[in-house]
């Protein structure tokens, strides 16, 4: 299969549930910023953690579906790969969370070691993905190049013919 077919596959999974994923986003940025506004942050906090939980879980069932469609290594790679996509949601809701706990600044430098290193990671997967399967898309590829046929301009060209 090619890189163009996988990238309509898995963009169509995820346009079939494109409502939830910004309806959870934007709870999750909703919540955060209450996090870091009210005395009452711990309610906001909780909210933040269940719904980073949530598009943590369907993240993860995505990078499922795109491990059909690779062998070997790659099975591997794309399970990594959309694993640290999790992990960058996870971070981000850390880092909302502990700039209101006000932890000391060791602790941010040891956080920021952290993002690093998982910028590191997550871009050594990719590169090694591409050398192992080049023709798996990554979540940005799918993102940036997913376009159904149906809602296309090429298509709307083709009825008029």
């Amino acid at each position: 299969m090619t890189k163009k077919e996988r990238i309509q596959v898995i963009g169509g999974y995820r346009q079939s549930r494109q409502t939830l994923h910004l309806w959870l986003t934007g709870a999750l940025i909703f919540c955060n910023s209450f996090v870091l506004g009210f005395d009452t942050w711990w309610i906001w906090g909780i909210g933040s953690v269940l719904t980073a939980a949530l598009l943590i879980r369907l993240t993860i069932k995505e990078g499922r579906v795109l491990q059909i469609f690779t062998v070997g290594r790659g099975i591997l790679l794309t399970k990594r790969l959309y694993r640290l996509y999790s992990y960058w949601i996870g971070a981000v809701t850390a880092a909302i969370l502990f700039s209101r706990l006000q932890i000391a600044p060791v602790a941010w430098v040891i956080f920021g070691l952290g993002i690093v290193m998982l910028a590191w990671t997550h871009y050594q997967t990719v590169q090694q993905l591409r050398q192992a399967d080049p023709e798996q898309p990554t979540r940005d590829e799918v993102t940036k190049h997913y376009r159904s046929y149906e809602r296309s301009t090429y298509a709307d060209e083709r009825k008029a013919n």
